[in-house]
């Protein structure tokens, strides 16, 4: 599996999802297109932009007619934010523990947590992980599904990172080593029709 920080920070945040002996989340969210606008800080660098600056940077290197053909192919996806496919058969896993814990179980198995739900719509995380995905260290946050369209989800965790510079895409000055990483994030409904993006599902 390749590593991203993006991709740790969403299969802990999955994990959050999994309330142990706990009622089913409600609202389930509603099916259909979905968009997630997110922060996440790693040491307090927002590693978003840093991204869009070296993208910038690569871009400001290349031959116009180059540039052009490329800027074409990525297009304006980081503005736009990560869009996915939520179908009623999805919307409704989303909600059941015993379905979302044996997928967190699958996905993180370095990961202990001890989950709390405090109302209906709310869950708060706490926890340890070790060499998850390169990450070592202790784990805190919290979902909410705020209404049928709207999620929001934030996550703290305090350790070490240690993964090659292969699977750091070039960051990994940034990522090993001591980390404090920071991340939020709000997934609204777009639409009822998926267009062509692909069917998100549970592993």
């Amino acid at each position: 599996m390749k590593f991203t920080p993006h991709h740790l920070i969403a299969c802990l945040l999955l994990t959050a999802t999994a309330p142990l002996y706990a009622a089913n989340i409600e609202p389930a969210p509603e099916p259909g297109l979905w968009n997630s606008d997110s922060t996440t800080l790693i040491n307090g660098v927002d590693m978003q932009k840093k991204m869009r600056e070296a993208r910038e940077a690569m871009l400001a290197n290349m031959p116009a007619e180059q540039r052009a053909m490329v800027e074409q192919m990525m297009g304006d996806a980081e503005a736009a934010g990560h869009k996915r496919c939520i179908t009623s058969e999805l919307a409704q896993q989303m909600t059941d523990p015993d379905t979302l814990l044996a997928d967190a179980q699958q996905q993180i198995p370095g990961c202990k947590l001890k989950v709390a739900q405090n109302a209906d719509d709310r869950l708060e995380f706490s926890g340890e992980c070790a060499n998850t995905e390169g990450f070592t260290g202790t784990m805190q946050g919290d979902m909410q599904m705020v209404s049928s369209r709207e999620m929001r989800s934030t996550f703290r965790g305090d350790g070490t990172y240690q993964v090659s510079e292969q699977l750091t895409g070039g960051l990994s000055e940034e990522l090993n080593g001591p980390v404090k990483v920071e991340h939020r994030e709000t997934s609204t409904w777009v639409a009822s029709d998926c267009g062509d993006v692909q069917v998100e599902t549970l592993n």
